[in-house]
């Protein structure tokens, strides 16, 4: 009878409801369960970084610094540099900021050797500083050929080049027709590149154990303390000045004599392969009327064209501060960026540079100290008092922007 059909279709219809959904419900709720953990997994996941993913290769492939630089292309210009448009100073030294922060990630203990001087400097940052050094020197030399400048190069020219030019110019018209003398001057005129932290010991154990040649000079408070003639230089074999020295100065005022013109090992920016002393060490020959005063005009009016900024001026009044240093010019994308580096992670430097200075003390016995005892309190105020340089500004109409390459 077709009428029932209906009714047969339907109690088969409920007969499987009864016996199969049961047994297929917990399988399509875990199924449903394992598709939405997967779900919520893929969406807290992050996809690894550029800098993590390089990270990664420098520690499995053991990098140093300078390989880690390579790998930035930071290792590029093998010209000099232009820095008259300060926006290229800028990325330059950010650059070079990025790159610190990532050594820091690579080995932490790397960065710590390169900012104290345990050791040289990475090969690269020096020979950026060297290169640009070359091409602010070569454009001093010939200056002297064209501008109002009176350029003098040499205190002393006879001592040099077997006394053969006597005048800066004569010596730029024979570095025109040998431009191979262009090095050997250049030389001639370094004073100090890169010193790590055992040579700069050496200058502060000297000085503070008063003994060896005359140094800095006489502060106006030990000249009072002690009688004698301030600005004059400290003799280590002078008996008056010995007295002083060793019995009416304390440690702490000793200290801040030989700071006044000397870092403490470990806080030196010659450390860093970035800074350098040219022409001449003796201040007198740097002020108005000094044989050097026009040779540092030039360079107060063009150094930073080149990347080099003048790292200490006329402290004034400030206590914890070095001398003005007109011979001193620190390369400032580099030095910058490891300045800034300190500046943000001083809890971790001063840790490893104390470390470094009790291991000199345990070297260097007690006879002639404590050594560091002023510097440990004060050596935040000594390294950030500098003259930075203003890289917000550019130069006149007329000046060639620089060549720029891209954040890699």
């Amino acid at each position: 009878m077709p009428a029932l059909y209906p009714l047969r279709d339907l109690i088969v219809t409920a007969a499987f409801a009864v016996f199969f959904i049961p047994m297929v419900l917990p399988a399509i709720s875990s199924a449903a369960e394992s598709e939405s953990a997967d779900s919520g997994h893929l969406e807290t996941s992050k996809p690894i970084s550029r800098t993590d993913r390089l990270v990664e290769q420098a520690r499995d492939e053991n990098w140093d610094a300078d390989q880690l630089f390579v790998h930035l292309n930071l290792d590029e210009p093998q010209q000099c540099q232009n820095f008259s448009n300060r926006a290229h100073l800028r990325e330059r030294q950010a650059r070079w900021r990025e790159a610190v922060d990532l050594l820091e990630r690579i080995d932490p203990d790397h960065v710590d050797a390169w900012l104290l001087g345990d050791g040289d400097a990475p090969r690269i940052p020096t020979a950026e500083t060297k290169r640009q050094l070359r091409c602010m020197l070569a454009d001093l030399i010939a200056a002297s050929l064209t501008s109002s400048y009176d350029i003098r190069l040499f205190t002393n020219p006879n001592a040099y080049f077997g006394g053969r030019y006597t005048e800066a110019a004569d010596l730029a018209r024979a570095i025109e027709r040998r431009p191979r003398m262009l090095d050997r001057t250049i030389n001639a005129l370094t004073r100090s590149v890169t010193r790590n932290i055992h040579s700069q010991g050496f200058i502060w154990y000297r000085k503070f154990a008063f003994t060896g040649r005359s140094f800095n000079r006489i502060s106006p408070h030990a000249a009072q303390r002690c009688s004698l003639t301030a600005g004059h230089t400290w003799k280590p074999d002078n008996r008056r000045h010995q007295r002083c020295w060793r019995t009416q100065l304390s440690a702490t005022e000793r200290e801040q004599e030989v700071l006044t013109a000397s870092a403490a090992p470990g806080l030196s920016r010659h450390h860093w392969g970035t800074d350098v002393d040219i022409l001449g060490l003796n201040p007198v020959h740097f002020v108005e009327g000094g044989r050097l005063h026009d040779d540092w005009r030039w360079l107060d009016d063009h150094a930073l064209d080149y990347g080099f900024f003048q790292t200490y001026g006329d402290p004034g009044d400030e206590p914890y501060a070095h001398m003005e240093e007109r011979w001193h010019w620190s390369y400032y994308p580099i030095a910058q960026a490891l300045w800034e580096f300190v500046e943000d992670n001083q809890e971790r430097v001063e840790q490893a540079l104390f470390e470094r200075w009790n291991r000199l003390e345990r070297r260097w016995g007690g006879a002639h100290g404590p050594y560091f005892d002023h510097m440990r309190e004060y050596w935040r105020d000594y390294l950030f008092n500098i003259d930075l340089p203003r890289v917000d500004a550019r130069h006149s109409v007329g000046t060639q922007d620089a060549p720029t390459t891209p954040l890699p």
